[in-house]
């Protein structure tokens, strides 16, 4: 581009001799004008972070997991110089966050985790970091299924059959329709019958079960963790979902599937005094066979 520009003023020169200085400025001026457009225009250039390129080490070394204070779960993660990073969970290889300091909220009851970065380098290679790991202590600002659960200090709750409801402690009904027992309702009175019946006699009219950030006990003797989500599957009927793992809830079995043990419910309400839980029959469609669990709380 610069000979062309010189042959035209040239050109230029030589037919306007008149303008001899005024052309030999607009050549001078012009070099650096289009070096300047060939530099917008580099192919290789990249928002996702600094210009030079990284390596894996350099990565790891510069990364940073910073907590919203000690052990929070809140936790954000930088580069210095800055880079636009996109957050693994080490375990699972699940993204989890991504952009120049991307924020990871942990939710309970993951407490020991670790975690690795990727980052694009101009020259297009993707670069991973080594894993790092960070421990939580303490929970803040978690979603607010969690404090409806919890309690607003995130401690321990009890909970045991809702006595007082109009619809009877548990049964079954239409899923995504129904909010709580509305075909077959057991009610206090023969809650008793149907624990032995399913063989877990513990869980009759004195059974109980705990729920805390840390894990679950139950009457039986048995005790797990659960993962509270505000992930709902029809809006207007659930307010999330509850995922128990190492035991169940009083009665959480599926009783037209040999009694096979529930491990995830759709919350219905969860208003600190109230539990109302629901689990479809598997393939259940609107209005199919889903059971319900009235709790309250001790």
């Amino acid at each position: 581009m610069l000979v062309v520009i010189i042959m035209v003023g040239s050109k230029l020169y030589r037919r306007f001799n008149i303008k001899r200085l005024l052309n030999m400025k607009k050549i001078i001026f012009a070099t650096p004008l289009l070096a300047l457009l060939f530099v917008a225009c580099d192919p290789i250039s990249d928002n996702n972070g600094p210009g030079s390129n990284v390596t894996a080490d350099e990565l790891t070394s510069e990364l940073q997991l910073k907590p919203k204070s000690a052990g929070n779960n809140n936790i954000t993660f930088v580069t210095s110089p800055a880079r636009y990073i996109k957050v693994f969970d080490s375990n699972t290889q699940k993204l989890l966050s991504e952009g120049t300091a991307p924020v990871v909220q942990v939710v309970p009851p993951n407490t020991a985790l670790s975690f690795y970065v990727e980052a694009i380098n101009p020259d297009g290679t993707v670069v991973k970091s080594s894993s790092k790991s960070i421990t939580v202590t303490n929970y803040t600002d978690l979603p607010s299924i969690y404090y409806k659960l919890f309690g607003d200090d995130l401690g321990t709750t009890k909970w045991s059959w809702d006595t007082t409801a109009s619809d009877g402690v548990w049964g079954n009904g239409g899923y995504l329709e129904n909010t709580g027992p509305g075909w077959w309702v057991v009610k206090a009175s023969g809650i008793d019958e149907q624990a032995i019946g399913k063989n877990l006699p513990q869980d009759g009219s004195n059974g109980w079960f705990t729920l805390s950030l840390t894990g679950v006990t139950t009457s039986r003797g048995e005790s797990g963790s659960v993962v509270a989500a505000e992930n709902v599957v029809k809006a207007g009927w659930d307010i999330g979902t509850l995922t128990f793992s190492g035991t169940i809830p009083l009665l959480g079995v599926q009783p037209n599937k040999g009694n096979a043990r529930q491990y995830v419910y759709q919350i219905l309400k969860a208003d600190g005094n109230s539990l109302r839980l629901c689990a479809p029959e598997p393939g259940a469609g609107d209005s199919g066979a889903a059971w319900f669990w009235n709790f309250k709380k001790q």
